[in-house]
């Protein structure tokens, strides 16, 4: 676990990535590094404003998440309301929200890229992980721990 943490702490190497079976590891070695480490199950996620609403309960946005993508984007590159020193997520079913929505799942990608970029020249990691096998076929860097 301790690579793994080491790893999760180098904020230049952070970013979106897929990880077919994610380490067993991840969140103790994210809550070791002082991570936000959440897993969140977009499975229910058809519409942009499912997906919205579900990030924003599970991430605990402040009240002031205005539910659009503009909104979703200033959230991430904001984390004022977090005490940690970076940011785990992990997505699994997200498949269905991809084949109802394939451009707004491309925005979310971007999205989440621009806030992984944005932490980096923060000093800040920041990561985003696809589980599951249907990671297989997203155009994303492959994690290896």
């Amino acid at each position: 676990m301790t690579t793994l943490r080491k790893r999760l702490t180098e904020h230049r190497k952070s970013g979106v990535y897929r990880a077919v079976d994610p380490p067993p590891a991840l969140d103790a070695a994210a809550h070791a590094a002082g991570l936000y480490c959440r897993h969140i199950d977009l499975s229910e996620a058809k519409t942009k404003a499912q997906l919205l609403k579900l990030l924003a309960r599970e991430l605990a946005f402040p009240d002031w998440f205005g539910r659009n993508w503009d909104a979703l984007e200033e959230s991430l590159t904001d984390l004022a309301w977090l005490d940690n020193d970076g940011v785990a997520l992990v997505f699994d079913g997200f498949a269905s929200y991809r084949r109802a929505d394939p451009e707004g799942f491309s925005i979310l990608i971007d999205i989440f890229k621009s806030a992984a970029e944005y932490w980096r020249t923060e000093g800040r990691p920041f990561w985003v992980f696809f589980a599951g096998k249907p990671a297989t076929t997203l155009e994303l860097p492959i994690f290896l721990a």
